[in-house]
């Protein structure tokens, strides 16, 4: 028997994930973007975002009120990998993951690379996170996870009680509002320049700790942007001068305080 083409890459050092094969008639994921009630312009900004993606094996449901986006679909028009849905028409279409998410979330080179690994490391039956301006949360399903679990019911509350919902930060993973900068990531040097990401996922099993975990992140990431507002005012020499600083402040304190202070030196120097 001879061996086929990826078990030759392997052997020649080449390990390909499933988002890095030729694409299938089941898309490897299924995008659901909530857009009920976002503009032309903020659905088109996660779109642009998709493009830019490094794994194009997805299939993307719009997910709107009417059903119609007349400059969107004409915009879209050639690419047949996007479809327009009423959101009250939804269903769970075939996919080995289903992505769900916001117009107007923007996602980074490697974010999907990066959600379904966590995923499948993780084990979990949902991955959560978090975008900063964006309402709700990204959700990464199985789909048939998430199948199985719709046909019981809820399929979040269902995860939940199995404890099988990850949260994680979703700069981290390289996603942000289309408006706003993007989220600085690590990468490798050398030729692979592979995403080097350090992902923090928690179990939350209640509202409370949820909640509390939420708070967190938005602590970290406000950090994470006075930092970075610091070192760009360092890097532009904007910092400011300390020591000019110091003689501002003893100005300040007026006449008397200086003349204290010189005779006390002129006192220990004589001495």
């Amino acid at each position: 028997m001879t061996a086929s083409i990826e078990e030759e890459l392997r052997e020649a050092g080449f390990a390909l994930k499933a988002l890095h094969t030729p694409r299938r008639e089941t898309p490897l994921v299924r995008i659901l973007i909530r857009a009920a009630k976002a503009t032309d312009l903020e659905i088109a900004g996660t779109v642009a975002s998709l493009f830019g993606s490094a794994c194009q094996d997805f299939a993307v449901d719009i997910l709107v009120e009417d059903g119609a986006r007349p400059k969107l679909e004409e915009w879209l028009a050639t690419d047949r990998r996007f479809a327009f849905v009423r959101t009250d028409g939804q269903h769970i279409a075939e996919s080995s993951y289903t992505l769900v998410l916001s117009a107007g979330t923007a996602v980074a080179l490697h974010s999907l690379e990066a959600m379904i690994d966590t995923l499948r490391q993780t084990q979990a039956l949902v991955l959560r996170a978090l975008v900063d301006g964006q309402p709700g949360a990204i959700e990464l399903w199985p789909t048939a996870t998430l199948r199985e679990l719709s046909g019981s019911g809820d399929p979040e509350q269902s995860a939940r009680s199995a404890g099988g919902e990850r949260w994680v930060s979703g700069s981290a993973l390289g996603l942000h509002d289309f408006r706003r900068p993007k989220p600085k990531l690590h990468l490798r040097k050398g030729a692979a320049a592979t995403l080097d990401l350090n992902i923090v996922v928690r179990d939350l099993a209640d509202s409370a700790t949820r909640h509390d975990y939420e708070q967190q992140i938005r602590q970290l990431e406000a950090r994470l942007k006075k930092s970075e507002i610091e070192r760009r005012r360092l890097e532009q020499g904007l910092a400011p001068n300390r020591g000019l600083s110091r003689a501002r402040a003893i100005a300040r304190k007026g006449p008397a305080y200086i003349l204290g202070r010189l005779k006390a030196r002129t006192g220990r120097a004589g001495s």
